[in-house]
């Protein structure tokens, strides 16, 4: 086993032994015929209202997919070195009828050996929009050997043939890693052209 594998199985190990049952809120709603989605619009706020986390033909599947996808999803807060989001409910007075509100109940333990080999790729794009001239950098996040992230940005110069991948900081949290590569980005790249 590689050292990445190796890191991903220790953690996800240890998220296993700590948690058992996870259960969180959703709502499922059919969106076309023989298409049910399941959202999760507490434990992804910017997202969860508009984009499914699993679709199923039937109810039964989705239900069944979202286990497994919430499963997925929990294992990738651990793994990027976050807590797992506390159960929050939704307010059942923001859905509409064809809005079912659901509980789906999940552990890591069905999963394991397929999430460690999910997450052995997981890596974080991080970002930095120029609205003046309409750009958009960004930096990549690989996890290393002690459990952190290394954050490194590739210099896309004109007169460069290969990027120069500069290793700018190593961070824990990918909150870290937004705030330092803005500070970045505003301190060194955009003074470094005139901004």
């Amino acid at each position: 086993m590689d050292i990445e594998g190796s890191i991903v199985k220790q953690s996800l190990n240890k998220a296993m032994i700590s948690f058992g049952k996870l259960v969180y809120p959703a709502f499922i709603q059919q969106e076309e015929k023989e298409v049910f989605c399941v959202f999760f619009p507490t434990l992804f706020p910017e997202s969860g209202w508009e984009y499914p986390l699993s679709r199923g033909k039937t109810k039964r599947d989705a239900k069944k997919n979202a286990q497994k996808d919430l499963a997925y999803s929990l294992a990738g807060f651990l793994y990027d070195n976050e807590e797992l989001p506390k159960p929050i409910p939704i307010d059942d007075n923001k859905l509409s009828s064809e809005m079912e509100l659901i509980d789906i109940e999940t552990s890591f333990e069905p999963y394991a050996e397929e999430i460690q080999e999910h997450l052995k790729g997981r890596h974080w794009h991080i970002g930095y929009y120029v609205e003046e001239n309409d750009e958009y950098i960004e930096a990549i996040g690989f996890k290393n050997d002690n459990g952190t992230w290394d954050i490194f940005y590739e210099d896309y110069s004109e007169e460069e043939d290969h990027p120069d991948h500069t290793l700018l900081f190593t961070v824990k949290l990918h909150s870290e890693a937004e705030e330092k590569f803005k500070q970045f980005v505003e301190e060194v790249i955009l003074k470094r052209r005139g901004h």
